[in-house]
């Protein structure tokens, strides 16, 4: 099946319309793609905040931000990324611009904005000023995001809509349904104040609080102790008010008495008629305009709480991991590894590039490794590398020195002490130049067909050939090294998808590894070539970043065809080779075979650099990769 792209306005522009967002084929679940929108959403909190914030999937029912991190459910997929990615920048904003030390102590701190201890502040009235500092500080942050970041305004945006957006709160808004004089129906006006729908006439203090705010110069609080002195001087002025109208509701004893006089009968009379009264407005309620039926009157409770929820960092995000699907993810972002999509004709093809080999990817990837014990049985094969390799790299030592050449007697350059005695002479040729001459500096890659076909003595002979480079190198200068395996696999779905294993970075990673950890590569899949090629190509070009680049390759056939690709696999690999060429990639292609193949389908594909040699002769690499490096020199 193929993948449903996903075209959000906001993520797509971002993003590009390649990104998937379909983590899920059937009952399995695709780690790497998930992986890959944790990511994701995790540059975009840190480009917005400027700070390097962790990202995490939730592992419980809740998710909230402790001002270290941002937790987000994994309830990703389609149309619920763009809030997902809200979120996460809200909460990260909140990280990055809310002072959590200044609230640690809340109590104390509302008294020193001037909340008189005599109004008996209960805990309820202490939520009621958190929940306004909440919101008011929403407001503050919400405005440093939009001047800031404007483009990520379409995130916020989707946030509010699935969080706080609704029907049932406009037809509240707009019918004047939460219209007395108590603190609840001043905060559900106050919160929505946003909503096109409010109405400031709705409650006696309304417009005074909608200027106490004011939205429109929210910039002039410039920090989380500005909004909290708002919130303070809203609750002051609500209390006093809703105090003011409670001693105003209660009845009048004397009053009461008289009305009441000395029958018995008329106080009953009284009170059956005030239940009648009662009974004929409910009535009347119930078909006005400013009344809900019970089922929408639980719909606006539930909203009301989604909100306030929202306000305290209590959102509920939809899927969490459990404990292995949490260290499958972990392993996963340290190794690095990312969806790139490769273009072939008009079709787009997901791969898989494991940029970094790690412990943890190969507990998580088993399918892609050796087991323990025939990694151990492999130590043979690297160790056997790595001497050769020592015996390449003496050669190889001679990068290390520099010939320099002295001239003197020249009418310019530096002046050469020894002669300025000379100047006496009418001698101006005190002057020289040292001219140091230095060998280039390289970036080679090397690419081992991991397919099934390789398996066995190939593949051993392959590696201790790369290895045995990588182990030269490391003992020269301006050599960096990068050592890749490439197979396919079916990662996360029913699709066999293209892998490429970054095993080795010289730039990055001592010896010692391929000694712990080369032990596990073995061979898996189809051979992917000119895809596998392709989907490398970027982060082969940032390693060489200006210096000379050699693409080797190790393999012993031909490319198969992939799920989605309709183009010839062979002349696909063939157009990969040479857009390398022309990049300025050189390119060596080494044929492993146990028997006399036929080249000429391998070199349509890789051009005269295709040769056919035993991998573990290092005389035989050594002139090869000497006559690459001696065109490079030209």
């Amino acid at each position: 099946m193929a993948f449903e792209r996903f075209s959000s306005s906001a993520s797509s522009f971002w993003l590009g319309n390649d990104f998937d967002t379909n983590f899920k084929t059937g009952d399995s679940v695709d780690y790497t793609k998930l992986a890959a929108a944790q990511r994701a959403i995790a540059n975009f909190v840190n480009i917005v905040t400027g700070k390097n914030i962790p990202v995490e999937f939730q592992s419980t029912d809740s998710s909230y931000t402790d001002g270290k991190k941002v937790v987000i459910g994994t309830k990703l997929d389609g149309a619920d990324f763009d809030p997902a990615v809200g979120l996460a920048l809200h909460e990260g904003s909140h990280i990055a611009h809310t002072d959590f030390k200044s609230l640690k102590n809340f109590s104390a701190t509302v008294r020193m904005h001037g909340v008189d201890p005599d109004m008996n502040m209960t805990e309820s009235d202490e939520m009621i000023i958190k929940d306004l500092l909440n919101w008011i500080e929403d407001r503050r942050i919400d405005y440093i995001i939009y001047k800031t970041a404007p483009g990520y305004r379409p995130y916020y945006e989707a946030m509010y809509d699935k969080y706080f957006n609704n029907s049932v709160i406009d037809r509240a808004l707009r019918d004047g349904v939460k219209s007395n004089e108590t603190l609840d129906d001043y905060f559900f006006h106050i919160i929505n104040f946003t909503n096109p729908n409010r109405n400031l006439d709705q409650l006696e203090l309304l417009r005074d609080i909608w200027n106490l705010i004011d939205l429109k110069n929210i910039s002039r609080l410039t920090s989380t102790n500005d909004c909290l002195s708002v919130a303070c001087e809203i609750y002051k002025k609500l209390k006093k008010h809703i105090n003011e109208q409670q001693v105003q509701s209660q009845p009048n004893p004397n009053q009461q008495n008289a009305e009441q006089g000395d029958g018995g009968s008329e106080t009953d009379s009284s009170v059956d008629s005030s239940i009648d009264d009662t009974s004929n407005t409910s009535e009347v309620d119930d078909d006005s305009n400013n009344t809900l039926s019970a089922r929408q009157q639980k719909m606006l409770d539930k909203a009301m709480q989604e909100q306030r929820d929202f306000l305290n960092g209590e959102q509920k995000k939809r899927g969490k991991l459990s404990k292995v699907q949490a260290q499958t993810i972990k392993s996963i972002q340290e190794a690095g590894t990312e969806i790139v999509p490769v273009k072939v004709g008009n079709t787009i093809i997901d791969t898989v590039v494991i940029n970094k080999l790690t412990s943890g990817i190969i507990d998580s990837f088993p399918e892609l490794f050796a087991h323990r014990n025939q990694a151990k049985g492999n130590q043979a094969t690297i160790l056997e590398g790595i001497r050769l390799g020592k015996m390449l790299g003496r050669k190889l030592q001679l990068r290390n020195e520099d010939r320099s050449l002295k001239t003197t007697r020249l009418q310019t350059g530096k002046i050469d002490r020894r002669l300025i005695s000379e100047l006496g002479y009418g001698n101006v040729g005190v002057f020289h130049k040292i001219v140091t001459d230095r060998y280039k500096d390289y970036t080679i890659h090397i690419s081992i067909d991991a397919s099934g076909s390789m398996w066995g003595e190939k593949f051993r002979n392959a590696l201790i050939s790369a290895v045995a480079i990588a182990q030269a190198a490391s003992m020269t200068t301006g050599i960096r090294v990068q050592i890749s395996v490439r197979g396919t696999a079916n990662i996360g779905s029913k699709t066999e998808k293209s892998v490429t294993i970054v095993a080795y970075d010289s730039a990055r990673d001592k010896i010692s590894k391929i000694r712990n950890l080369f032990g596990y590569l073995c061979t898996f899949g189809c051979t992917p070539e000119g895809v596998a090629f392709k989907s490398i190509e970027k982060q082969i070009l940032h390693a060489a970043k200006g210096t000379e680049c050699i693409f080797i390759n190790y393999s012993d056939g031909y490319p198969t065809s992939m799920s989605g690709m309709y183009a010839d696999p062979v002349e696909y690999t063939r157009r990969v080779i040479n857009g390398f060429k022309e990049i300025g990639i050189s390119v060596i292609s080494y044929f492993i075979t146990n028997y006399n193949n036929d080249l000429t389908t391998f070199r349509r594909m890789y051009g005269s650099d295709a040769v056919n040699i035993n991998p573990c002769n290092m005389t035989e690499v050594s002139k090869s990769m000497n006559k690459k490096f001696l065109e490079l020199s030209k």
